[in-house]
């Protein structure tokens, strides 16, 4: 699908980078990758290159200097494709500027790393849909929680819990029962699917981060009560562009029941589009694991006892979304012990899901 930008104005397009079927893993290995703009379109003064890696932030790449006369771009960079590292499959962005007297009709280039070339397409006109800016989650902090009549935050072992939360707004809430099936509240209610931790009194979220926590923020324990719980939202998207989930995960903040074991917490993040049940396509996942890391601060209701440091942790998963689709559906998952698979019952086996806390997805370049 061509970029379509209009007359005068400057976008970033996407290049992706793929394995054929079949092909060796590639791990660090240094390429040169080059674009040549169509006439009528260049690389605009002080542009931007951008790698977007799965699992981290954006890394702005440095250029060669722009060949105006033949309108070419070039930079090298360590190309990381289906070796699993944190750098692996990941998409590039290329600052770009139509020029005002760029006629109005489909424009080609080219772009390519070595010898191998493709296609570059910018359709020119009027122009078309942009992304909402800021997060497109609702209530991505869990501050939102709606209690039962006459019930609010208790202590469970000194940690206080929303066991009495009727709503958690804007979130579906369910389990996966295993063999593929998933399954919604019917009461919307979080209940014991997942649990809440207060996180001003119990979260213990970390004070460096941007922007700041502000009170009121909570903590979803996707584990609940010896469930694999999940948590889902759909939002609108706009076709074609670039998003980011992201979101801090932790370690269970409660004592292990297995020490000196000390299992694993688990999380699956996933974005998907289609028909709940249906034919669901995912544009982007990754499975968490998060260990133990020793002790922390004191619960709230309970100074005489020790909870686990949750040992926050942020993670990214950038996706562009295909033509054609406008809403995508986030998901939070715990997998338990046998994953999902459509041949497995689902075994939460305990305390096996992770915390996760202030989820967000913004459009990028």
């Amino acid at each position: 699908m061509p970029v379509r930008l209009a007359k005068g104005q400057q976008e970033f397009f996407a290049i992706d980078l793929r394995l054929t079927p079949g092909s060796a893993p590639i791990s660090g290995q240094k390429e040169m990758i080059w674009v040549e703009f169509p006439v009528g379109v260049e690389f605009p003064k002080g542009g931007k290159v951008y790698y977007h890696p799965p699992k981290k932030p954006r890394e702005e790449l440095a250029y060669g200097p722009y060949d105006e006369a033949n309108r070419r771009l070039q930079f090298t960079h360590a190309i990381h494709l289906g070796d699993h590292s944190d750098e692996a499959d990941g998409y590039y962005s290329v600052n770009v500027q139509v020029l005002p007297e760029a006629p109005e009709d489909l424009l080609w280039g080219r772009l390519g790393i070595g010898t191998a070339t493709a296609p570059l397409r910018i359709q020119v006109g009027p122009p078309g849909p942009r992304p909402v800016p800021g997060n497109l989650i609702r209530n991505g902090g869990f501050a939102d929680v709606r209690f039962r009549a006459g019930k609010d935050w208790r202590p469970l072992e000194g940690v206080l819990y929303g066991y009495e939360a009727q709503k958690l707004d804007a979130w579906t809430v369910g389990q996966y029962k295993g063999r593929g099936v998933w399954e919604v509240s019917k009461t919307g209610e979080p209940g014991r699917l997942v649990d809440l931790i207060n996180g001003d009194a119990d979260g213990h979220l970390p004070a460096g981060a941007e922007p700041p926590f502000g009170k009121g923020e909570n903590v979803v324990d996707i584990n609940g009560d010896n469930t694999c719980g999940f948590i889902e939202q759909t939002v609108d998207v706009t076709p074609g562009a670039a998003y980011e989930l992201a979101l801090l995960t932790g370690y269970h903040v409660l004592p292990n029941p297995e020490e000196p074991y000390r299992r694993p917490t688990c999380l699956r993040a996933e974005v998907r589009y289609g028909k709940p049940g249906g034919a669901e396509t995912a544009l982007a996942w990754d499975d968490y694991v998060q260990y133990y890391t020793g002790k922390g601060a004191a619960a709230s209701h309970d100074s005489g006892k020790k909870l686990n440091d949750p040992g926050w942790r942020e993670r990214r998963l950038p996706f562009r979304v295909p033509p054609g689709v406008t809403a995508v559906t986030v998901r939070f998952a715990n997998p338990g012990r046998s994953g999902f698979s459509k041949e497995l019952d689902a075994n939460p086996d305990g305390s096996s899901g992770m915390l996760l806390a202030r989820v967000r997805l913004s459009a990028t370049p």
